[in-house]
Protein backbone atom coordinates (compact mmCIF):
# COMPACT_ATOMS: atom_id res chain seq x y z
CA UNK A 1 0.00 0.00 0.00
CA UNK A 2 2.95 2.10 0.81
CA UNK A 3 4.39 1.75 -3.29
CA UNK A 4 0.54 3.33 -4.14
CA UNK A 5 0.53 5.83 -2.22
CA UNK A 6 3.95 6.87 -3.32
CA UNK A 7 3.38 7.07 -6.93
CA UNK A 8 0.26 8.94 -6.04
CA UNK A 9 1.76 11.49 -4.43
CA UNK A 10 4.41 11.46 -7.47
CA UNK A 11 1.91 12.22 -9.71
CA UNK A 12 0.39 14.69 -7.98
CA UNK A 13 3.35 16.59 -7.67
CA UNK A 14 4.30 16.64 -11.32
CA UNK A 15 0.59 17.67 -12.67
CA UNK A 16 1.38 21.56 -12.26
CA UNK A 17 4.57 20.84 -14.57
CA UNK A 18 2.97 19.04 -16.72
CA UNK A 19 0.18 21.81 -17.12
CA UNK A 20 2.74 24.26 -17.21
CA UNK A 21 4.71 22.57 -19.88
CA UNK A 22 1.22 22.41 -22.48
CA UNK A 23 0.13 25.91 -22.10
CA UNK A 24 3.88 26.45 -23.23
CA UNK A 25 4.29 24.30 -26.20
CA UNK A 26 0.22 25.58 -27.05
CA UNK A 27 1.44 29.32 -26.72
CA UNK A 28 4.57 28.72 -28.82
CA UNK A 29 3.17 27.51 -31.75
CA UNK A 30 0.82 30.19 -32.70
CA UNK A 31 0.14 32.84 -30.31
CA UNK A 32 -3.38 32.46 -29.70
CA UNK A 33 -5.25 29.03 -28.99
CA UNK A 34 -7.99 28.57 -31.43
CA UNK A 35 -11.17 26.55 -31.17
CA UNK A 36 -11.27 23.90 -34.07
CA UNK A 37 -13.90 24.92 -36.62
CA UNK A 38 -14.09 28.28 -35.65
CA UNK A 39 -12.40 31.30 -37.84
CA UNK A 40 -9.52 33.36 -37.50
CA UNK A 41 -10.35 37.30 -36.56
CA UNK A 42 -10.50 39.21 -39.78
CA UNK A 43 -7.43 41.24 -40.69
CA UNK A 44 -7.31 44.91 -40.58
CA UNK A 45 -7.56 46.92 -43.76
CA UNK A 46 -4.57 47.64 -45.65
CA UNK A 47 -3.75 51.13 -46.98
CA UNK A 48 -3.84 51.33 -50.64
CA UNK A 49 -0.57 51.92 -52.34
CA UNK A 50 0.04 54.14 -55.54
CA UNK A 51 -0.22 53.29 -58.67
CA UNK A 52 3.44 51.41 -59.85
CA UNK A 53 3.07 52.81 -63.38
CA UNK A 54 2.79 56.55 -61.99
CA UNK A 55 6.15 58.10 -61.77
CA UNK A 56 7.09 59.23 -58.17
CA UNK A 57 6.09 62.94 -57.19
CA UNK A 58 8.39 64.58 -54.55
CA UNK A 59 7.16 67.70 -53.29
CA UNK A 60 9.73 70.03 -51.08
CA UNK A 61 9.18 72.39 -48.90
CA UNK A 62 11.40 75.35 -48.47
CA UNK A 63 15.16 73.90 -48.17
CA UNK A 64 16.43 73.71 -44.43
CA UNK A 65 19.76 74.40 -45.79
CA UNK A 66 21.64 75.63 -48.58
CA UNK A 67 24.44 74.18 -50.58
CA UNK A 68 27.09 76.38 -50.94
CA UNK A 69 28.17 75.47 -55.29
CA UNK A 70 30.65 76.54 -55.41
CA UNK A 71 32.70 74.65 -52.43
CA UNK A 72 30.79 71.39 -53.38
CA UNK A 73 32.17 71.31 -56.88
CA UNK A 74 35.66 72.46 -55.98
CA UNK A 75 35.11 69.50 -52.89
CA UNK A 76 33.93 67.03 -56.10
CA UNK A 77 36.81 67.81 -58.15
CA UNK A 78 39.36 67.74 -55.92
CA UNK A 79 37.81 64.03 -54.77
CA UNK A 80 37.40 63.09 -58.65
CA UNK A 81 41.57 64.41 -59.16
CA UNK A 82 42.49 62.30 -55.96
CA UNK A 83 40.24 59.15 -56.94
CA UNK A 84 42.20 59.20 -60.65
CA UNK A 85 45.63 58.62 -58.96
CA UNK A 86 45.23 55.66 -57.03
CA UNK A 87 44.52 53.20 -59.26
CA UNK A 88 48.33 53.10 -61.24
CA UNK A 89 49.86 53.70 -57.25
CA UNK A 90 47.92 50.43 -56.79
CA UNK A 91 49.47 48.96 -59.57
CA UNK A 92 52.82 49.80 -58.36
CA UNK A 93 52.10 48.10 -55.10
CA UNK A 94 50.95 44.67 -56.45
CA UNK A 95 54.86 45.12 -58.09
CA UNK A 96 56.22 45.76 -54.62
CA UNK A 97 56.26 49.59 -55.09
CA UNK A 98 54.17 51.69 -52.07
CA UNK A 99 54.43 55.19 -53.02
CA UNK A 100 54.97 56.73 -49.69
CA UNK A 101 51.79 58.91 -49.86
CA UNK A 102 49.25 56.75 -50.84
CA UNK A 103 47.55 56.35 -47.70
CA UNK A 104 47.66 59.94 -47.10
CA UNK A 105 45.94 60.64 -50.64
CA UNK A 106 43.51 57.87 -49.59
CA UNK A 107 42.69 59.93 -46.09
CA UNK A 108 42.01 62.80 -47.56
CA UNK A 109 39.74 60.96 -50.12
CA UNK A 110 37.84 60.03 -47.50
CA UNK A 111 37.68 63.37 -45.60
CA UNK A 112 36.61 65.28 -48.84
CA UNK A 113 33.79 62.63 -49.10
CA UNK A 114 32.26 62.93 -45.77
CA UNK A 115 32.91 66.92 -46.21
CA UNK A 116 30.58 66.66 -49.69
CA UNK A 117 27.86 64.04 -48.58
CA UNK A 118 27.10 66.40 -45.11
CA UNK A 119 26.65 69.79 -47.19
CA UNK A 120 24.88 67.64 -49.44
CA UNK A 121 23.01 65.84 -47.76
CA UNK A 122 23.07 66.91 -43.98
Amino acid sequence: MGSIKGVLMKAVSLLPKALCLAFVLLFQQGGTPTIPGTFPPPQPARPSLPNPDAPPTVTRKEPKFKIDAAKAKEQATQLSKLAESIPPDVEKATHGQLPQDLAARLKQIEKLAKELRREIAP
